[in-house]
């Protein structure tokens, strides 16, 4: 396991309030609002609608959700987001910088792609949050953390987990989603992403960096950012590891949380999500 030299100190993230959470949200969706036009107002309060009816539209009176559970909720919202104008110009702009072949698989991969990645990053959609914990290239103790609920009735939890960790997140859902093309890269000997291994037009290998964490990268780098090369590492094995099983269970609550945010928030710009978890990031204290 490559040597890790972080100098951030680890500070676990306060577990939010239903309520603060909601708040939080909805704030951010507001001073977004200020800026854009009256379209981008109605589709915050179409949004805002949204959100208060997912708060109730998964797992009622469930007190535990398997993953498997958790997954077929999360490619009905996938399924959804194909018919996404915003993600199909984006799908075009990464064809255009990258090469990947112009097919409804490459899209529809792209899609799951995207939503596992802005689930899972630093200070994304899920509110993971990045710090140094010298844990092993695996996502074994996020879930941990997020099956340690004190009381899921009323606290909805992130966890904290170092780059290897939220790389290795970032693969096993996006392969839970059906693509199975993705793997762990190190652009440094104490650095982790991952990295979406593409179809192309000329039918070869086309490697998409995921930065699951902003280590070493600007605050906007985001999706297929071309700071690090992926093609200095010779091989990019996919991501196999079976860290969660199909039957392992998280509180219902948290999974409410990570479906809401998903459904509400995954349909927006890369931009407006950059902005969000650049946001994030500055009140958790993350990458």
């Amino acid at each position: 396991m490559p040597q890790k030299n972080h100098q951030t100190s680890i500070i676990r993230i306060k577990i939010l309030p239903m309520a603060l959470l909601t708040a939080t949200t909805l704030i951010a969706c507001a001073d977004d609002a200020n800026n854009n036009t009256s379209h981008s107002k109605q589709q915050n309060t179409q949004n805002s609608q949204e959100q208060r009816q997912a708060t109730t539209a998964f797992f009622a009176n469930k007190q535990q959700v398997t993953y498997s559970e958790l997954l077929r909720e999360m490619e009905k919202i996938a399924s959804k987001l194909e018919s996404s104008e915003t993600l199909r110009d984006e799908f075009k702009q990464l064809q255009s910088s990258h090469g990947i072949a112009d097919s409804e698989q490459m899209y529809k991969d792209f899609v799951r792609v995207r939503l596992a990645f802005e689930a899972t990053r630093d200070s994304g959609l899920w509110q993971l949050r990045w710090a140094v914990t010298d844990q092993q290239p695996n996502s074994d103790k996020i879930w941990q953390q997020w099956k340690q609920q004190s009381n899921p009735q009323t606290k909805h939890a992130t966890a904290t987990a170092e780059c290897d960790e939220l790389s290795a997140l970032f693969a096993v859902i996006a392969r839970g989603l059906g693509v199975a093309e993705v793997g762990l890269f190190w652009p440094t000997s104490n650095h982790t992403v991952a990295v979406w291994k593409a179809k192309g037009n000329n039918g070869q290998e086309v490697r998409i960096v995921v930065p699951t964490s902003q280590i070493f990268l600007n605050n906007k780098a985001t999706l297929g950012t071309k700071d690090f090369d992926p093609y200095q590492q010779k091989n990019i094995y996919n991501y196999t590891r079976q860290d969660v099983k199909s039957t392992d269970k998280i509180p219902a609550k948290l999974a409410e949380m990570m479906l809401m945010q998903l459904t509400v928030f995954a349909g927006q710009s890369s931009k407006q999500l950059q902005q969000r978890r650049n946001q994030l990031s500055a009140r958790l204290g993350g990458s």
